[in-house]
């Protein structure tokens, strides 16, 4: 069990500097961490690599969060969109007995701000209330991390984590109540929940509650530190010669660009299959957010279908643009020559376009 302090946060900003490009994965310009430490203290998060002690040793109870954010949010557009949940938890344990996160919650309700929350608690659905009031308002999703639905591999691989059965009830209580749903199977762990078998389960389960978007990532090993983590996960499942993540990883922080690629193509395969979105569909944020998020959005995820499907060129012409938008910097004439144009010129209005090129 983890021990609380509670304190002040330091001196600094709540919400940290404007994102230089928006998350294609999670809407947001903005992330939000509500504790310090995480008490469910997942083996795989590389939040261990990051801090000097355990990560779910301790966790800090910022008293002074709400206030400091209500005033960090008078100075930033409406329509810029929060994820809350970075290395920690919104709905640890703590939650339950100081209401932090129900709390950014009131005060996100009151502004209609947009948000994001990500988490593996399922005392999240005792502010559905709060988030419905959001989402009428502008914008509010809710997502779980899910690695397996196998909950025996899952007591192996997500610390104290909510049984997957659990979390799969919470989101389809969510969409019941209305609101926008999503998966994160983060992260694809290799020889672990990277079979064909595992991640057709997964969606299989996704399908029957109806979730309306699935995302993935691949394990980041940081440092010889977390490796080292790793390779007790893996000795606790079964007999994985260290080779194994030497052939893929070749001592970097992600798997070799073939083995994302190939795992990535099958999953994008198995979710067209399914009619599952690989990615937040337009229609659950269209005229929510601002435009030039929006349009910054549909060029990311296009560019995502187009590494897939080896346009590279095209991929990253679609990032390259993505950012230009999103930081608000003169529109390229090029912009017309992508496949988007009609629906960018919907989104982002009559914005004059230069007559050259970049």
């Amino acid at each position: 069990m983890a021990y609380y302090t509670r304190d002040n946060l330091p001196s600094g900003s709540v919400l940290g500097p404007r994102r230089p490009t928006i998350n294609e994965f999670f809407l947001s310009s903005y992330t939000l961490s509500i504790y310090e430490g995480c008490e469910i203290g997942c083996p795989y998060c590389d939040g261990w690599a990051y801090t000097p002690r355990a990560l779910n040793e301790r966790v800090n109870v910022p008293f002074d969060l709400v206030e400091r954010l209500e005033v960090e949010l008078a100075d930033i557009d409406q329509r810029d969109l929060i994820a809350i949940s970075t290395l920690s938890d919104p709905y640890q344990p703590a939650e339950q007995s100081y209401h932090i996160t129900r709390q950014v919650l009131q005060l996100l309700a009151d502004k209609g701000q947009p948000c994001l929350v990500l988490t593996k608690g399922v005392g999240i659905k005792e502010d559905f209330s709060l988030l419905q009031k959001i989402n009428e308002q502008s914008l509010a999703i809710v997502m779980t991390t899910l690695l397996t639905v196998d909950r025996y591999l899952a007591e192996k691989i997500e610390g104290k984590a909510y049984p997957p059965a659990l979390r799969l009830e919470m989101l389809a209580a969510a969409k019941k109540a209305g609101l926008p749903i999503g998966v994160a199977l983060v992260p694809i762990i290799p020889y672990v929940n990277d079979t064909d078998y595992s991640m057709s389960s997964l969606l299989r389960a996704c399908i029957e509650i109806g979730v309306d978007f699935f995302v993935w990532d691949f394990l980041h090993i940081p440092n010889v530190r977390h490796r080292f983590r790793i390779n007790q996960i893996l000795a606790s499942i079964g007999s994985y010669p260290p080779s194994y993540y030497r052939d893929i990883y070749h001592e970097q922080p992600l798997p070799s660009v073939e083995y994302r690629a190939e795992r990535s193509t099958e999953l994008l395969r198995r979710c067209d299959n399914l009619n599952l979105a690989s990615r937040v569909p337009q229609r659950v944020f269209a005229g929510k957010l601002r435009p030039a998020n929006e349009a910054a959005i549909l060029l990311k995820h296009a560019a995502f279908r187009d590494v897939t499907h080896g346009r590279v060129h095209l991929a990253n012409m679609h990032r390259e643009l993505a950012d230009l938008i999103y930081r608000g910097e003169p529109i390229p004439a090029k912009l017309r020559t992508t496949p988007l144009w009609p629906q960018m010129e919907t989104i982002l209005g009559e914005l004059p376009l230069p007559t050259g090129d970049i």
